[in-house]
């Protein structure tokens, strides 16, 4: 059977079935659902987020104007 270490909290998280690239899992341990990032070997991290993308524009933004007042 298949596994991976959660990045939080370590533990190893057995899989039913060969994990595919994308696929969400979920750490018993730690609640947290993760991401298949890499299936050889099975590599697990944090989902990402659209709305994560959104706050670094917002960020990049803030950063362009602090340029134009220097």
């Amino acid at each position: 059977m298949p596994y991976a270490a959660c990045p939080g909290c370590d533990q190893n998280i057995f899989l039913r079935r060969a994990p595919k690239l994308g696929d969400i899992v979920y750490c018993d341990n730690c609640e947290a659902d993760l991401e298949v990032v890499n299936v050889n070997p099975i590599e697990l991290d944090w989902p990402w987020e659209e709305d994560e993308y959104e706050d670094d524009e917002e960020f990049e933004e803030d950063e362009e104007d602090w340029d134009d007042d220097l």
